[in-house]
């Protein structure tokens, strides 16, 4: 496995040399990339950047906000987070727990007692220390996670907005009760950069991995492409258009949100948002229901013709056409 460390901190960037790497046909097998953000939100790429953020505490604390390429929730990062990209070829088994186990036997290694929770989650002590999400593209996918080493919890809390629909049917009254920084919990206290350094050191010696330089300058002329890219206004906001109605459910795959333009019972534009872990960009299929009745036969007519669980992650038929139907 090859290692490498992105020495930007600015989420546009770092998102621009994860998806570089990715698409370099001249890097090959299992790779790691390893990068932290100061003072950033990254939102899913199915959220609503409107509704996923504090905007005032956002703009008065110059936080940056970016939109991943995969799906699933809203994070705030600094320099107290280390997060991790895992690069690989899709195969039969593409699960979390494949691209986590590394890393779980990596936190136990250090002292630290750690368990899957959920579907993406690592859970210490009760409490969420990292939160994971996927997407495909061509014969590649993404796993990406943040570890919640020694962020700042008060700017975390404030700097997000969940939805009450989610909260209210977890019965989970805060962000705070449920998350929790690795460094409070380690035997041993280090900073950040130790543990950056002990996770590298672990993968060297134990998953047959070589520390790597990125090539800066071989990467230079796409770079600034998809960094303009990340940072551009539609990019981050264009999941945010004015529709005739809005409808929001809570389902065991995620948060649902649908926006949608009806005339005369034909589907003109519809949006799909949320925090369900889609792994290719729902924007894809979107298209497909513009111009359909909006009835259920033609609704699961469309539905029959994609692949689900790379688009909605685990939601079902029935709870799509729920959504979009009424």
């Amino acid at each position: 496995m090859k290692i490498y460390i992105v020495k930007s901190t600015s989420p546009y960037e770092t998102l621009a040399y994860e998806n570089i790497i990715m698409e370099d046909p001249t890097i090959t097998g299992d790779v790691l990339v390893l990068y932290q953000h100061a003072n950033a939100i990254i939102i899913g790429n199915n959220q609503n950047a409107y509704e996923e953020i504090n905007r005032e505490y956002v703009r008065d604390h110059k936080i940056a906000l970016a939109r991943r390429k995969s799906g699933g929730g809203a994070v705030y990062h600094d320099l107290g987070n280390l997060n991790f990209s895992f690069i690989s070829d899709k195969s039969d088994n593409n699960s979390y727990q494949k691209f986590l186990r590394p890393i779980l036997n990596f936190l136990n290694s250090i002292g630290l007692q750690s368990e899957f929770h959920g579907r993406n989650d690592i859970h210490a002590n009760g409490c969420k220390i990292s939160g994971n999400a996927q997407y495909i593209s061509g014969h590649r996918i993404v796993s990406h996670g943040t570890l919640l080493f020694d962020v700042d919890m008060t700017i975390l809390s404030k700097a997000l907005n969940p939805n009450k629909i989610k909260f209210e049917s977890k019965g989970i009254k805060s962000i705070r009760s449920r998350v929790a920084n690795i460094n409070d919990l380690l035997p041993k206290k280090m900073t950040v950069d130790e543990f950056r350094d002990a996770l590298v050191k672990y993968f060297v010696e134990n998953e047959d991995s070589t520390l790597e330089e990125i090539p800066y300058e071989k990467y230079a002329p796409k770079f600034e492409e998809l960094r303009k890219l990340f940072s551009s206004e539609k990019w981050i906001y264009d999941r945010s258009a004015n529709f005739t109605y809005t409808k929001t459910e809570k389902f065991p795959g995620g948060l649902v949100t649908v926006y949608g333009t009806i005339e005369n019972s034909i589907i003109k534009d519809i949006i799909f948002a949320g925090d369900f872990l889609s792994k290719k960009d729902i924007r894809e299929v979107e298209p497909l229901f513009k111009g359909i009745r909006y009835d259920e036969k033609s609704v699961r007519e469309v539905l029959a013709k994609i692949d689900l669980e790379n688009y909605f992650g685990t939601l079902t038929v029935d709870e799509i056409v729920k959504i979009i139907l009424g």
